[in-house]
C-alpha cells in the first residue's frame, strides 16, 4: 500500500526576478516548490511559449552542454543524427534533465544499452525535479511488464489509426473545398471542426518518432515542433504543477492552480469570456510564434507555412481572395474553439485531480504521480474514433506516450493489475463529470489537504 503524507501546501506568488532565475533561483524549502528546487525562470514571463520554457528549464537544470539522466551526465552530440526518434528531440533539450522524458519515451532496454558510449561523467548536484524511478516503484515495474506485449504487437499505429488520421484530413479537404466553392460559413465551420479533429489525431503522431502524418497538426496554425516541447516535454512530464506550460501558458485566462489569491472574476467569470477567447487561441499562439521568429530567437520551419500554403489554395478555388480570407479566418475560428473546448476539458481539471498546490503524495514516483493528475472518460475509451479526436487513453498515453493510440488497449490488462499491486484506486470519469469539475477547479481557491489517494485510518 502507498503511503502518503497529509498535506503540502502552495507557496503564495514569488516574485523572483530575472537576475535571479539567470543564477538558478533556489528555494529555502523546496516544498514551497512541491518539491521542485526552482522556481521556473520564465515562467512568470507576458509571452510564454515552447522557446521561453526550453530556455528557462536549461537554466534552472544547469548542466552546461550535457544532457543530464538521473545522476550522470551524457554528450549526446554524436549521437544527435543518429538517434531513432528523430534529431529535434535531442536537439531542443541538450543543455537541460531529460530524466523523465527518458525514461517515458524509451520502454524497451536498447536506449539503456546506448547511453554508456556517451558518458562523460556523474553529477551530485540534485535533480530540480522531486520524481524518482526507483526500480521497485509503480512505474519501472509496470515499464517491465508492458516491455514483451509491445515487442509482440509493436508501437506503432494500426491500419485503422493511419486510415482514421488520412480520413480526417482527405475531409478537412473537400469540406474546404466545398465551401470555398458555395461559399458556405457552414461548410466552413464544419471544415474547421474537421481540421481540429484532424490536429487532436496528429498528436498522436507528433509524439512519435519523426513522420510525416504529424505535419497535419501543422495545419492548425500550430506548431508540431513547438508541441513537442510545450506539449511533450513540459505538459506530459510535469503535469498539473509549475513546470507545466498548459497550465501557466492559460493564465490569467484560466487559473486553475488552486491560488487563494484567485480574484471572483477569474474563478466565476471564465465561463463566459473564454467563449471569446477560446476562437482566438490558434491565432494568438500563431502570433506568439511568429514575434519569436521575427526577433530570431527561433527559426521559420517549412512546415509553419502550411497554413499559408491552405489560403493560397483556398484562394484558388474561391470568387476572390477576400471571400478565400474570410472562410479562412472562419475555418481557424472554428478550429481553435474545437481543439480548445476540448483539450481543457477532457482529463486534467477536476477538483479530485491533482494540482500543485495539493498535499502531493508521499511516495513521488514518476507513474504515480502522472495517474494522480489525469482521468480517463468511460465513454471514450475502447472506441479508436473518440479516442483519436478527443485525448482518450489519457492515463497511458501520458504514461507511455511514444505509443501509438491503437496500441494502449493492449496494456490495459497489466496496468490494471500493478495499479492493484500498488493500491491505486484507478477509476473513470464521466464526460459531464469533468467538464463541470474544469469550473469546479476554477471556482477553487483552496488545497485539497489530503493527497491523491488518501485514506483517514
Amino acid at each position: 500500500m502507498i503511503t502518503v503524507i497529509k498535506s503540502e501546501k502552495m507557496a503564495p506568488h514569488h516574485d523572483v526576478s530575472n537576475s535571479q532565475k539567470s543564477k538558478g533561483h533556489t528555494s529555502q524549502n523546496s516544498a514551497s516548490f512541491a518539491g521542485f528546487l526552482h522556481y521556473p525562470t520564465n515562467r512568470d514571463n507576458s509571452l510564454k511559449t515552447s522557446h521561453t520554457w526550453i530556455s528557462g528549464k536549461r537554466i534552472d537544470d544547469d548542466v552546461g552542454p550535457y544532457w543530464r539522466i538521473h545522476n550522470k551526465l551524457y554528450d549526446l552530440t554524436d549521437f544527435i543524427d543518429k538517434h531513432p526518434g528523430g534529431k529535434d528531440w535531442l536537439l531542443a533539450t541538450k543543455g537541460t534533465d531529460i530524466t523523465e522524458a527518458f525514461e517515458s519515451a524509451h520502454i524497451s532496454t536498447a536506449a539503456e544499452n546506448t547511453l554508456p558510449k556517451y558518458y562523460a561523467k556523474d553529477i551530485s548536484t540534485p535533480r530540480n525535479s522531486p520524481y524518482t524511478f526507483h526500480d521497485d516503484g509503480f512505474y519501472k515495474m509496470l515499464k517491465r511488464k508492458v516491455r514483451p506485449i509491445l515487442k509482440k504487437v509493436g508501437r506503432g499505429p494500426t491500419w485503422s489509426m493511419v486510415v482514421l488520421q488520412d480520413s480526417f484530413a482527405l475531409t478537412f479537404m473537400l469540406l474546404t473545398v466545398a465551401a470555398c466553392l458555395t461559399e458556405s460559413y457552414t461548410l466552413v465551420i464544419l471544415a474547421g471542426i474537421v481540421l481540429g479533429m484532424t490536429g487532436n489525431c496528429a498528436h498522436n503522431f507528433f509524439h512519435q518518432r519523426d513522420n510525416w502524418r504529424m505535419y497535419y497538426f501543422d495545419l492548425m496554425l500550430f506548431s508540431s515542433y513547438d508541441w513537442r516541447i510545450s506539449h511533450g516535454l513540459s505538459h506530459h512530464l510535469y503535469t498539473n504543477t509549475i513546470y507545466d506550460i498548459e497550465i501557466s501558458a492559460l493564465e490569467p485566462i484560466w487559473e486553475f492552480l488552486p491560488k487563494s489569491d484567485k480574484s471572483f472574476m477569474k474563478r466565476y467569470g471564465s465561463w463566459i469570456y473564454e467563449q471569446f477567447i477560446m476562437p482566438m487561441a490558434l491565432f494568438i499562439e500563431a502570433v506568439k510564434r511568429i514575434y519569436h521568429q521575427y526577433s530570431g530567437d527561433m527559426k521559420l520551419r517549412p512546415e509553419n507555412l502550411l497554413p499559408v500554403v491552405e489560403f493560397i489554395l483556398m484562394a484558388v478555388v474561391s470568387s476572390s481572395v477576400g471571400m478565400a480570407f474570410r472562410l479562412w479566418v472562419v475555418l481557424h475560428m472554428a478550429c481553435s474553439y474545437w481543439f480548445a473546448a476540448i483539450g481543457v476539458v477532457v482529463a486534467h481539471h477536476h477538483p479530485d485531480i491533482y494540482h500543485q498546490g495539493d498535499a502531493m503524495r508521499e511516495d513521488k514516483d514518476w507513474g504515480l504521480c502522472q495517474l494522480d493528475a489525469v482521468r480517463d472518460r468511460v465513454e471514450v475509451t475502447g472506441n479508436l474514433f473518440l479516442v483519436s479526436i478527443s485525448f482518450g487513453d489519457h492515463s497511458l498515453h501520458h504514461l507511455f506516450p511514444t505509443v501509438d493510440h491503437s496500441k494502449l488497449p493492449y496494456i490495459y490488462p497489466v496496468f490494471m493489475e500493478t495499479c492493484k499491486e500498488f493500491g491505486v484506486p484507478f477509476k473513470f470519469m464521466r464526460t459531464s463529470e469533468l467538464i463541470i469539475g474544469k469550473y469546479l477547479q476554477l471556482a477553487k481557491n483552496t488545497p485539497n489537504v489530503n493527497p491523491p489517494g488518501y485514506k483517514s485510518s
